[in-house]
């Protein structure tokens, strides 16, 4: 997802800020079209992280009354869940929208779903992040990849409205080495599973908070690959014990099991590192399996896969 995404809103939710490359665009105090940009943390240069055109995220708007605002509620808000389609340049409305007389907060989701609920809203991730994208439906990863912003008390005065979204969800990602007594190439046919862990969260829209469901069932889910020996997903934030496998490495026809304990955070990245050595007799492969390395996956200077 693009670093810095320009949106406009038609008047109530978005109109293109039409910013050619490099160009400075200046907030439009008083005028009734909302202009909005937002920042989306942890873009890499793979395309599947990144906004593409027909991708749809929903925007609401909640109003003031004075010094009180309205609580994002499912319906009944100033805007509720308009549908904001990117074209490749811009994100559109559905409908045109227009200002108000009060001041509103608005919120960011994506990508766009029909909400149930506000609050203790249960979502589950895909089991299966390895299918891509398509024009009729995003792909297993994409999908599970919850995201929310929130800009507070913009008016038509104050000219453009900022989301900065963050990522709800952990991400893991499984990187495979070659270790200094590896012989020959890495395998081609490397496929990588995390086991055992709880799919289903309870999501809190209001506040954009994530947590476990208690009552979720632990599964396995198949990590997408982003090149020949990089793996990722996108989990339930949740603690796992070192007592169950959790990591599944699969080469020429032969699964290795790993165990480690590790504590996924909601906003971060966790990257395992597993070195491949070959035995004295080069009968068998040996694994080393790294300890996790965690940083914050929201963070705007995050480097690139």
């Amino acid at each position: 997802m693009k670093r810095i995404i320009s949106l406009a809103v038609v008047a109530l939710a978005a109109v293109a800020c039409n910013k050619e490359a490099g160009e400075v665009v200046k907030p439009v105090a008083g005028s009734n079209e909302i202009r909005v940009e937002a920042s989306m943390p942890g873009a890499t240069r793979a395309t599947m992280t990144q906004f593409e055109a027909g991708d749809v995220m929903g925007l609401y708007a909640v109003e003031y009354d004075g010094d009180s605002v309205a609580p994002l509620q499912l319906g009944g808000n100033f805007i509720n869940n308009e549908a904001m389609t990117f074209d490749g340049a811009k994100w559109n409305p559905a409908h045109t929208l227009y200002w108000g007389e009060n001041a509103c907060d608005f919120y960011g989701i994506y990508p766009y779903q029909q909400l149930a609920g506000v609050k203790d809203v249960i979502f589950e991730v895909a089991l299966d992040q390895t299918q891509p994208s398509t024009d009729e439906a995003l792909g297993g990863y994409e999908a599970s990849d919850l995201l929310w912003a929130k800009a507070e008390r913009k008016s038509r005065e104050d000219g453009d409205v900022f989301l900065s979204f963050k990522h709800m969800m952990s991400r893991v990602v499984v990187n495979v080495e070659r270790g200094p007594n590896f012989e020959g190439e890495l395998p081609e046919n490397i496929s990588v599973k995390l086991y055992n862990t709880a799919t289903t969260a309870e999501v809190d829209w209001t506040i954009g908070s994530v947590k476990k469901y208690m009552f979720s069932d632990t599964k396995t889910i198949a990590m997408r690959q982003l090149d020949a020996t990089t793996f990722d997903a996108i989990v339930v934030p949740q603690f796992i014990e070192r007592i169950t496998p959790l990591v599944e490495l699969t080469m020429e026809g032969i699964a290795y099991l790993l165990e480690d304990s590790i504590s996924f955070r909601p906003g971060y990245q966790h990257t395992i590192t597993v070195t491949l050595n070959t035995s004295p007799d080069q009968e068998k492969i040996e694994i080393g399996f790294e300890g996790v390395v965690e940083e914050e996956w929201n963070s705007e200077d995050e480097g690139e896969l």
